[in-house]
């Protein structure tokens, strides 16, 4: 009697070992069908954004050869395209700076909590007045808030428009890039009433209509549509720049800017 549970036992064995290998067969299957489906999603990604993307590449071109380093010439006619797309080329336009006819026209990208973005407003903008003065440069200011999440750096872009409104987005601009240098050049968190604050220190003289159009729902669209028209060229970085057929990621020196600026406007002077 005590060897019959034995036998069972025995018998139990090998449909015991055959579940396993099966169980060990259908999980090679799924490795391998995950492994698969991730190398194509990736594929499919990165064809999307080279498709999307302006193409950059060295020009033959004796004033391209003396491009500044960290300078990209866009060289293919639908990378061009989209460059234009983003031309307001607005006369009354509050938030761009310069003749609208002006030879170079320089497409700006800008985060309000984004200290790279802080450090171009007080090194380098300065330093392009001249261009911008003397009818050479114009510069029309768009947003691409990649701080919303963490600091709220879309509440800010949207004050910058209501502000606007009232004739003082560049002084706006400007105050935002005192406090970021007040802070010490870090991050800024936005709430309603920081920027609230920065309004009235930039001059907006109608607090209640700032603070109506701070709450539009057309406002917050601009910095939404702004926003989504930069990464669907596949522009994810602040700050970065167009300076006609050229593109510039990041706050590279002024000099860099400068001799870019001036070589973007003899061409477009010999055309």
């Amino acid at each position: 009697m005590s060897e019959h549970p034995k036998l069972g036992r025995e018998k139990k064995k090998p449909a015991l070992i055959a579940l396993l290998v099966l169980l060990a067969l259908a999980f090679l299957v799924l490795v391998f069908s995950i492994a698969y489906y991730m190398g194509s999603a990736k594929n499919n990604t990165t064809a999307q954004e080279s498709s999307s993307a302006p193409k950059t590449s060295a020009s033959t071109s004796q004033d391209a050869s003396e491009l500044p380093q960290g300078v990209n010439q866009i060289t293919d006619e639908q990378g061009k395209k989209l460059i234009k797309s983003f031309y307001r080329s607005n006369p009354k336009d509050p938030r761009a700076i310069g003749n609208p006819k002006a030879p170079v026209t320089m497409v700006q990208f800008s985060d309000f909590s984004c200290p790279l973005c802080y450090q171009y407003e007080s090194t380098v903008f300065k330093q392009l007045k001249p261009y911008i003065d003397n009818g050479t440069l114009r510069i029309e200011f768009n947003n691409l808030s990649i701080f919303a999440a963490q600091y709220h750096s879309d509440l800010a872009a949207t004050g910058a428009i209501a502000a606007s409104k009232q004739g003082k987005f560049w002084q706006f601009l400007e105050q935002a890039t005192q406090l970021a240098t007040k802070q010490g050049g870090g991050h800024i968190s936005w709430d309603d009433q920081l920027v609230t604050q920065l309004a009235k220190s930039s001059g907006v003289s109608d607090l209640t209509q700032f603070n109506k159009d701070l709450k539009s729902a057309d406002t917050r669209k601009i910095v939404e549509d702004e926003s989504t028209h930069a990464r669907s060229v596949g522009i994810n970085g602040t700050p970065a720049f167009f300076i006609n057929d050229y593109f510039i990621s990041g706050s590279l020196p002024a000099d860099t800017f400068i001799k870019t600026i001036e070589i973007a406007a003899k061409q477009e002077n010999n055309k």
